[in-house]
């Protein structure tokens, strides 16, 4: 009897060395075969530090996750420059999915849940050209990674500590949102997608200096290469903010249609400045934009009862915004500094070896020797290339109008 349990325990143990055995060489097998299947078919460098299946529990879960595209674009301008310094388009710190085990064996894996933590979406917009295009315009058309026959259904697919950015490396700038919890719910057919992002925020960097928003709440429906329904709201003691419209055709040139509104405290734009003058008051906004995504137009009203810079205060504060490729117009201007009402505009050109703003400006007042006035400046500013100069380039647009120069804070 006992020589038969011996040799029971013996067997049940070479089953189970057989099966851990087994599934060690499927993860192998799998691993290896994702990373195939991605780069051939995406044309990007796949990395995967490791595949593991529990059975039990019916999950399989991928650490290490990175998909690394070049730029592409232009052939003149991407020769050469393909993956220098390029971040992986997508990277995830852990993936886990519980699926169905008797749909390996059917042409659709049945996914019960996806989640994804620590996931990062780097999208970069270079000279050179961008790396998600061309891993997009794949995608959208239907490509399949070759050796992966079967297709999946995923019924829920959840993120934690996740950032989607759009970063401009030459001009220093990028957006990030961060989700700390989000929720993607697909369609049976996998081809149109609902996020909810509940709990996040948005930050925006310039030169290596960024403001952050202490809350944001987002949703979009994604379908057919573009964002459509997109709403986000970024707030913060610093002020509101509210994007609403929709981004269509990335595999092309992004075009996109968006409604902006909000209000910003000035003192919330001091991290952007290395040394910044006092800055008080509101500014609120509305407009929409509209156009290529690097060759956007848009029209927009500012408004504030008051403001100060530095040392002056304005008040009845109207601007008319407008931009198209390379020029920024701000016409008309209307404000009041003490008792001079000032009206005019202002024509900031972009393009060329040296980018400038033309200004014109006429003022109507009192002065206390003279009597009423009515004056007109004109003139031509060089345009600041990094934060630290704008203060400048205000303090000489004051001097223009015959303001008092901004004080910088001590």
């Amino acid at each position: 009897m006992n020589r038969r349990l011996g040799l029971f325990a013996l067997f049940l143990a070479g089953v189970a060395l057989a099966g851990w055995e087994g599934t060690h060489l499927l993860e192998r097998s799998l691993a290896l075969r994702a990373q195939e299947a991605l780069s051939g078919s995406f044309g990007c460098a796949v990395r995967l530090n490791g595949l593991s299946i529990d059975w039990l529990r019916r999950v399989i879960v991928m650490t290490g996750l990175s998909v690394t595209c070049p730029l592409s674009g232009p052939p003149d301008k991407a020769r050469g420059q393909e993956g220098e310094g390029v971040p992986p388009l997508l990277s995830i710190a852990r993936l886990e999915a519980r699926f169905e085990p008797l749909s390996l064996l059917d042409r659709v894996v049945e996914v019960d849940w996806l989640a994804v933590s620590g996931g990062r979406v780097q999208a970069v917009s270079a000279e050179a050209g961008d790396n998600f295009r061309a891993f997009l315009l794949r995608w959208i058309s239907g490509i399949r990674p070759k050796g992966l026959s079967a297709s999946a259904t995923i019924r829920r697919i959840s993120f934690s500590d996740t950032d989607v950015s759009l970063l401009f490396p030459s001009r220093g700038s990028g957006v990030t949102l961060h989700a700390s919890r989000a929720l993607l719910r697909p369609n049976l057919f996998m081809n149109r997608f609902r996020l909810e992002i509940p709990s996040g925020s948005l930050s925006a960097s310039l030169s290596g200096r960024t403001i952050v928003s202490s809350a944001l709440r987002a949703t979009a429906s994604f379908a057919r290469g573009g964002v459509s329904d997109l709403e986000v709201v970024a707030s913060s003691p610093g002020g509101r903010l509210r994007v609403a419209g929709q981004v269509l055709s990335f595999d092309r040139e992004p075009q996109a249609s968006l409604f902006v509104r909000g209000r910003l405290a000035l003192s919330s734009l001091a991290p952007l400045f290395p040394d910044p003058p006092p800055l008080g008051g509101s500014l609120a906004f509305r407009g929409y934009l509209h156009g290529e995504m690097n060759r956007l137009k848009a029209r927009s009203v500012v408004t504030s009862p008051s403001l100060t810079l530095g040392s002056q205060t304005l008040s009845g504060v109207r601007i008319i915004l407008s931009l198209v490729p390379g020029i920024l117009r701000a016409d008309p201007v209307r404000l009041t500094a003490g008792t001079t009402g000032i009206e005019g505009k202002v024509v900031a050109k972009f393009a060329g070896a040296t980018p400038e703003a033309e200004v014109v400006l006429r003022e109507q007042g009192r002065n206390p020797l003279l009597g009423p006035f009515s004056a007109t400046a004109s003139g031509r500013l060089g345009l600041p290339s990094r934060p630290e100069e704008w203060e400048g380039f205000f303090r000489d647009l004051g001097r223009l109008a015959r303001l008092s120069p901004l004080e910088k804070a001590s």
